[in-house]
């Protein structure tokens, strides 16, 4: 007998999420950029999850941009702070997922910005005098700190980091697919620009995440030639509305 104890990583679908997939995969096949019946029948699926997302983070659905997973989200954020808002130095730390420090690390070896890393202590705690000594030298960077650490499960204070980077006119991506569906995030009050969200860490489906950027901040599409979306939006929206 086969026993699972590894949800950190990734969990089983729902099958709550699996039968509400199933109508997508097998019947709702249409473009949802095209306008005839069957395109705008998806479309109509796909802005219902969009805004069951922002309802539940209390946020508009104008701030929820669906991506791939975890990886791309992340990846857009930092690309694009760089490349669109200028960013010339991130902070970040050596403990983070691969998607952001191997990121980092991209946008330094071309040339691009700067990385800093924050000191973290045995445990994984963020040295907030640090993070504040890099920010008073590097004003107007991006912190990119995970709410949760995915081996070590050490967290930070959203609210603590956010209002640091406040202080220093600094942009603020927190990587919360760990506590996404575990924790309560409410973006009208958190002061966070960015976050980032996988479904297959709480029983949806691999291959669909999401992107929370503050409506203040403006960057440019990552992926360009289309408009991205979601084949499984039906899956989001149910497993988003098991939360509750």
């Amino acid at each position: 007998m086969k026993v699972y104890l590894d949800n950190a990583a990734t969990t089983p679908m729902h099958p709550l999420v699996v039968e509400a997939m199933v109508p997508m995969l097998a019947n709702q096949f249409g473009n949802p950029s095209s306008i005839h019946s069957f395109g705008r029948e998806v479309r109509t699926v796909i802005e219902g999850a969009r805004k069951k997302v922002a309802q539940l983070l209390h946020a508009s659905p104008s701030e929820i941009f669906f991506t791939s997973g975890g990886t791309e989200a992340d990846n857009m954020v930092l690309r694009c702070c760089v490349l669109d808002l200028g960013i010339k130095h991130i902070i970040t730390s050596p403990i983070e997922h691969h998607a952001v420090l191997h990121t980092s690390e991209d946008m330094e070896s071309r040339g691009f910005a700067k990385v800093s890393l924050v000191n973290v202590d045995g445990c994984g705690r963020v040295d907030m005098n640090h993070l504040e000594s890099l920010l008073m030298e590097n004003p107007k960077s991006l912190v990119s700190l995970m709410h949760a650490n995915n081996e070590l499960g050490t967290m930070i204070s959203l609210v603590e980091v956010g209002n640091l980077c406040r202080k220093y006119d600094s942009l603020f991506h927190s990587d919360t697919v760990q506590t996404m569906g575990h924790y309560t995030h409410n973006l009208s009050e958190l002061p966070v620009d960015f976050i980032t969200g996988a479904a297959h860490k709480f029983h949806g489906p691999k291959g669909v995440g999401f992107l929370y950027i503050n409506h203040q901040v403006k960057i440019k599409p990552y992926i360009t030639g289309a408009h991205k979306n979601v084949i499984c939006v039906e899956g989001l929206k149910m497993f988003m509305a098991l939360w509750v």
